[in-house]
């Protein structure tokens, strides 16, 4: 059978996704995985984007939809491996975990695009699902006694995306009190400046003051 050759419009996309992987990576997460990331997320994008120039399904979306769907893919495999990194799962079953996960990312675009399911349904699908697969795959490495029941625990206890989340929300915290620290410089600098021009020139200090204000509100409108 012919191999099918991505078209350049997809490969370009992918690369660009790729390329956005490792300033997000997390700090304990080595060269190697790294590496393994990478490959993965491409693979799995690549055989994704195969299937939209391909598949009658797949081709009933547009070109800018076609590559919100390998996005998606290419995000929960993101964190779904990070999560296998973090996991105590031995490496050489991280690949079988994510196989599930992906066939089942592709059932549910699937099924998403013959129901027309609009964006937000569809994240909301498959962020279900992949969790559901991800719970199940551990389960059943641990049923086959592959991993022990601290490693289950261990693994079924990762959520890269909410760690994410919350890094998010502390980054933002901080911001929000460095700017409040700003403004009450400025109060504290602008407060004692205006009070030296007030007590060393009295009125025309306060001249001064108002003039600058009128200036202060006047010169953005010209700017503008």
């Amino acid at each position: 059978m012919e191999e099918i050759k991505l078209q350049k419009k997809y490969s370009i996309f992918i690369d660009d996704l790729v390329a956005q992987i490792a300033p997000m990576l997390p700090k304990d997460v080595n060269k190697l995985q790294e590496d393994y990331l990478i490959n993965n997320i491409k693979h799995s994008a690549v055989l994704l984007a195969k299937s939209m120039q391909t598949d009658v399904v797949f081709r009933k979306l547009n070109f800018e939809r076609q590559l919100v769907y390998i996005q998606i893919m290419a995000e929960w495999s993101f964190h779904k491996e990070i999560d296998l990194f973090r996991s105590g799962i031995p490496a050489k079953y991280w690949k079988v975990v994510m196989q599930k996960i992906w066939y089942t990312m592709w059932e549910v675009m699937y099924a998403c695009i013959q129901n027309d399911a609009p964006d937000n349904v569809v994240l909301d699908i498959v962020e279900r699902y992949v969790n559901r697969t991800y719970s199940d795959a551990v389960e059943e490495l641990k049923d086959t006694n592959l991993i022990d029941e601290e490693t289950e625990e261990k693994a079924k206890g990762q959520s890269n995306i909410a760690v994410m989340a919350e890094e998010y929300k502390r980054k933002r915290q901080r911001e929000k009190i460095q700017r409040i620290i700003k403004y009450m410089i400025i109060i504290v600098v602008v407060g004692m400046a205006v009070s030296y021009l007030i007590l060393r020139f009295q009125t025309y200090g306060i001249i001064a003051i108002m003039i600058c204000l009128v200036l202060y509100n006047i010169l953005p409108v010209r700017k503008n």
